[in-house]
């Protein structure tokens, strides 16, 4: 999910889904920790017509094409905690694999089965990286 989506999802939820609620862009953006990008997200997504400015500065009502490509996105958006559940089993796979590769290499030890086992640890310490990234 780019930037613009993320921020519209926050703003259908403020806004509590209706088109007839003001939201305060930079509360939002400070949250989410966009607020440098204030000008240019607020520029977009008026732009595609998802927001329209009111009579104050950063403050904004989502219009019906907005509440809609909101509501796509939020259904769009995978669950956490399938994703944390996958990925562990992948780091689990993972580890028993590298068990396995280890005993191999303490029998006979070679270059190639070293580097095999340096690229297996690299891909677990990705696999936490996603883990940790959903939690």
């Amino acid at each position: 999910m780019d930037v613009y989506h993320k921020v519209l999802a926050k703003l259908y939820d403020e806004a509590g889904g209706k088109d007839s609620a003001r939201v305060d862009l930079t509360d939002i953006l400070k949250r989410e920790g966009f607020l440098p990008s204030i000008d240019s997200i607020s520029g977009y997504l008026i732009g595609e017509s998802w927001v329209t400015e009111t009579d104050r500065k950063h403050v904004v009502k989502l219009t019906h094409w907005g509440i809609a490509e909101a509501k796509r996105t939020i259904a769009g958006a995978p669950d956490k905690n399938q994703i944390v559940q996958k990925e562990s089993n992948r780091l689990l796979a993972s580890l028993r694999e590298v068990q396995i590769m280890t005993e191999e290499f303490a029998v006979t030890p070679a270059a190639d089965k070293l580097e095999r086992i340096e690229g297996a640890a690299s891909e677990i310490v990705t696999i936490i990286g996603r883990i940790k990234s959903n939690m």
